[in-house]
């Protein structure tokens, strides 16, 4: 039942393992990919050659509309065909998503609307008006009712959404498809193999609707959360560190080409980031005291990992969202005038001048502006309210180096869809006219449509035609049990235990609420509705956890709770409650009787009498109920989802009524972000857990946590300074790990696994590498963490540091090589980073004379606790050997430096005796050999002359042998052998000089 999500997940996670292309059935190998680049250049520009001026400004758009439809006569359509823009962007608050008011065909209408859109862009007609027949797709012909041509070039719409997840307000369609999670609940997995499935799920959903880009993910880092307004980010973002947002991201966007089949463009956001933003950019624009270098530290670093050059092709975005933010520091002395980074063509060229961002943006990468009719837009263009420039604003927009404007709330104030529909024409039609009149200008927007043509051409594979890019309706996908699985182990991934420790929870809980317990449960009603004509939905209801419990250990499964020991409230009776001051509510005022009175339409019994009608006694307000549940309560248990009023609701009651917190268990669920307690209110409680989302799978897995039925693997993705939690300190080496440290050959496999050993030679290069180094959430430390590899020489007993290498994907690498020595030595190879100062050691014993060596691997053997301060050298293998013993990890303390070595008597082993009597025979062959060929009537001078040259050349060419230089080493390669070859090649060397200088 789940094979496919199995063999996505296979896919997925050998791309992360081996960083190559994936295999899916539209990849290609890399080298043909810059074929497929150049090639879809070209034929970007023969359709851009025959593009009229107005379409191809057109392009250069992206707009909103009105309703579910997209009939002929619309005012979509005429955008589309007479304005011949370039996308559209689905909004719910516009009655884009409505299903004609049932939730469950929202899929189909969506689709349906998609399809029409895309008709009126290649067709010039709509279905709801005249059904395209089968051949005018296929051929591109149009029956003849056809009123305008859409466009001389055929050319397809962007129809983009967002979709963050977790439903309202950050998603745009909330209905029939799988309620995926938002960013920081996949963040808390610390695991890019569910980010990536994540993103599968929402590629394959989308794309199977028609829409082909999503603004998303978001990539702003949340360096400091606790500082931040309300509702700047919230739980948007995947987390606080620059290098695991990056992964994520990498991941999610690799999920959503996959599983769309790379017909989804991923525009992530907000470039170049917000995370320490003060306020709400859809209110205000924010300035950000930052320079460039700490962008690139921080902020820039994610969307560089979605830009740079990757073997894995699906990990780089299409697009990036420009955000309206300013940077005091990389911007220069910030003003009121000073323009947001999305408008500010310096500053944002210089974000682009990065290299890997712009290697992206040579090879097509777009940019897409942010909503250009926002309040903070507005304000800033004119902060008295009275003017909305438009006109200016686009262009504005479009100079800085935005290749897509998108156009929303494009008027003064909201709501009036006139305004902006007449301003988004007026835009367009003055674009025209300075398309015509200025070069430069028209140079500008020729680039612009030129990467937005290779985007589309891409998106649907380098075929434009109707009939690859009109797509068939398919059923509701929410129910798949392949992503309802993924999600549940997701959510029981990323719940995580903030306070207190692991240990001292199983103090505080030696049981799970049981059948003798009462427990009381606040949380707030969220309904929202769709669409207008939508019936109102809970996004959280106040009976959603004491449901979940009932149905996991009530009457029907366990029976461990029953109904009547649970009571659930919302914050405001809470609220109600403690307004009293501690004062009793008295209610009743006077005694209730179960009085009877007959019902004007009472009908007679079967005697003939009036059946009677009951009247409805009136219930007891919220307040008073809540007021006689407290004191019996043993589990008090609060579900945050609203960031301001449930947390400012807790705090009262934990500050006004200490009391009733002290006498039961109080635990708080946070559906929302999890740093919002303070230390004191933190520590009232009996657990604080971060669950992140509100959607059902999160609401199970809470629930099991509080019946300890899940191991609670999550860590937080965001600092948590009330109770010490900062990242940058859990994304450091675990103190208590042992490093692992193997000798591996060049495919990475560790070496000495058989009785085997492996012959080397002196000048060899050994490549030692780290296991896994994990950091204080047992994650793999972040890439560019410095490992320093540490050489201790057991006989002078010094100390000194190999190198320091940086880390990817939590391992690091040396190459060490094999030196020649003129004494015997002994070596130890080990490896530390950060406080992890314990691993695996290498020993190697190297020889002085032999050229050969042996390097063997043994299985890793516990050392004594002091390491022998004297260790000698065998005199029969003078060779290099290597040995791994770990230090066991119950002495998890340095290995202290041995005390001064006692000096060593000299040893000389009979390999050594054997190479110096070959030497003294190669001296006297070459004396003999002076002798021989010096002819009787040479004079003593001459013969003594030569005999000099050659027994120095002998001896000297021996010493350089020894030496080990890299010209003369191959003689030790002879063993025995090479004391007598050396002097005989020396000496020869030697003599004839001597015939050459005399």
């Amino acid at each position: 039942m789940y094979t496919r999500r199995l063999l996505q997940l296979l896919g997925i996670t050998l791309l992360f393992l081996i960083s190559a292309p994936h295999t899916y059935a539209t990849a290609v190998l890399q080298e043909d990919d810059a074929r497929l680049d150049n090639g879809r250049l070209i034929e970007a520009e023969q359709i851009l050659n025959q593009m009229t001026p107005e379409e191809r400004i057109g392009q250069l758009f992206l707009v909103t509309f009105q309703g579910d439809q997209a009939a002929r006569d619309s005012d979509i359509a005429n955008l589309i065909i007479n304005y011949h823009i370039g996308g559209v962007v689905l909004k719910h608050e516009n009655q884009n998503v409505t299903g004609q008011g049932d939730l469950q065909n929202i899929p189909q209408q969506v689709t349906t609307l998609t399809n029409d859109l895309q008709r009126l862009a290649l067709l010039g007609i709509s279905s709801s008006i005249v059904e395209p027949t089968e051949e005018a797709i296929d051929t591109g012909l149009v029956p003849p009712t056809r009123v305008a041509p859409a466009s001389s070039s055929h050319i397809p719409l962007i129809i983009a959404v967002s979709q963050e997840g977790d439903g309202y307000p950050h998603s745009e369609i909330w209905n029939g498809l799988t309620s995926v999670p938002n960013n920081m609940a996949i963040g808390a997995t610390w695991d890019i193999s569910q980010a990536a499935i994540m993103g599968d799920i929402v590629g394959q959903e989308l794309s199977s609707l028609g829409i082909n880009m999503l603004f998303g993910p978001s990539l702003d880092v949340l360096e400091n959360p606790a500082s931040l307004s309300e509702n700047v980010l919230g739980t948007r973002t995947f987390g606080g560190d620059p290098y695991w947002v990056g992964q994520m991201a990498q991941a999610y966007t690799t999920g959503v080409h996959i599983g769309s089949q790379s017909r989804i463009a991923v525009v992530p956001k907000h470039f170049p980031g917000y995370g320490s933003s003060d306020r709400a950019l859809h209110v205000d624009v924010p300035t950000v005291r930052k320079s460039l270098e700490q962008l690139q530290i921080v902020e820039l670093a994610p969307f560089i990992a979605v830009t740079a050059e990757n073997n894995n092709q699906f990990a780089i975005a299409d697009a990036l969202l420009t955000t309206h933010i300013r940077y005091q520091g990389f911007q220069g002395n910030i003003r009121a005038t000073t323009n947001p980074v999305s408008f500010d063509q310096q500053a944002l060229s210089t974000l682009l001048a990065q290299e890997d961002i712009a290697n992206w943006r040579t090879a097509g990468g777009v940019l897409v502006s942010d909503s250009l009719g926002v309040p903070a837009v507005e304000k800033f263009y004119d902060d008295t309210g009275q003017e909305f420039p438009h006109r200016l604003i686009a262009k504005d927009a479009f100079l800085a180096g935005n290749d897509l404007l998108y156009l929303d709330e494009f008027a003064l104030g909201s709501g009036d869809f006139e305004a902006e529909l007449a301003n988004i024409q007026d835009t367009i039609s003055w674009f025209q006219e300075r398309y015509e009149m200025d070069a430069s200008f028209q140079q500008l927007v020729d680039t612009a449509v030129l990467r937005i043509l290779q985007l589309k051409l891409k998106l649907y594979d380098d075929n434009l035609s109707p009939n690859n890019v009109l797509i068939e309706q398919e059923a509701n996908l929410q129910e798949s049990p392949e992503n309802q699985e993924a999600l549940s182990d997701l959510a029981q991934n990323a719940i995580t235990l903030i306070a207190p420790s692991p240990s001292e929870l199983v103090a505080r809980f030696d049981q799970p609420p049981s059948a003798t317990d009462n427990i009381i449960i606040f949380s707030e009603v969220q309904s929202v509705q769709q669409c207008d004509i939508c019936p109102q939905q809970d996004v959280f209801s106040v009976t959603a956890i004491e449901e979940q419990i009932l149905s996991l250990y009530g009457p029907t499964s366990s029976g461990q709770i029953s109904p009547e020991q649970i009571s659930s409230f919302s914050f405001s009776a809470l609220d109600e409650f403690l307004a009293e001051g501690g004062e009793p509510i008295l209610y009743p005022t006077e005694p209730i009787t179960n009085t009877i009175t007959i019902s004007p339409d009472a009908t007679p019994t079967a005697e003939g009498d009036l059946t009677p009608t009951p009247s409805a006694t009136p219930l007891p307000p919220d307040a008073y109920l809540v007021q006689e549940a407290l004191p019996n309560a043993n589990w008090i248990i609060f579900g945050l989802t609203n960031n301001s009023h449930d947390t400012s609701t807790l705090s009262n009651f934990l500050a006004q009524r200490p009391d009733l917190a002290r006498n039961s268990n109080v635990v708080v669920f946070a559906y929302t972000v999890p740093y919002l307690l303070d230390s004191t209110e933190i520590s009232q409680l009996a657990a604080y857990f971060g669950v992140y989302s509100k959607s059902e799978p999160f609401i199970d897995s809470s629930v099991r946590a509080l019946f300890q039925e899940l191991p609670l693997t999550g860590n937080s993705p965001v600092d948590i300074p009330n109770v010490r939690y900062f990242l940058n300190e859990q994304t450091q080496p675990n103190a208590s790990q042992q490093i692992d440290l193997f000798v591996v050959n060049e495919d990475g496999e560790p070496l000495g696994l058989s009785d085997e050993p492996l012959d080397l030679t002196v000048g060899d290069t050994i490549r030692l590498q780290t296991g896994t180094i994990l950091d204080n959430n047992n994650n793999a430390v972040p890439d560019n963490t410095i490992v320093t590899f540490n050489q201790r020489d057991l006989v002078e007993g010094t100390l000194s540091i190999i190198a320091e290498v940086p880390t990817e994907n939590g391992v690091a690498q040396l190459d060490y090589l094999l030196e020649a020595r003129t004494e015997d030595g002994q070596f130890q190879i080990t490896a530390v980073s950060g406080d992890a100062l314990i691993s695996v050691e290498i020993n190697i014993s190297v020889g002085a004379v032999e050229g050969a060596a042996q390097l063997s691997v043994s299985t890793p053997i516990p050392p004594p606790t002091e390491i022998p301060t004297n260790t000698p050298i065998p005199t029969t293998t003078p060779t290099p050997t290597i040995t791994v013993t770990p230090i066991p990890t119950t002495t998890p303390t340095p290995t202290p430096l041995p005390p001064p070595p006692i000096e060593p008597g000299v040893q000389i082993s009979l390999p050594e005796i054997q190479v110096f009597l070959g030497m003294m025979l190669g001296l006297a062959a070459v004396a003999g050999t002076n002798l021989f060929f010096t002819p009787s009537k040479v004079n003593l001078t001459h013969l003594i002359g030569r005999l000099m040259w050659g027994l120095v050349g002998g001896l000297l060419f021996y010493i350089l042998t020894l030496l080990a230089f890299e010209e003369t080493a191959v003689f030790l390669t002879l063993g025995n052998w090479s004391g007598l070859i050396s002097t005989l090649v020396g000496g020869s060397v030697g003599l004839s000089l001597y015939q050459f200088f005399k």
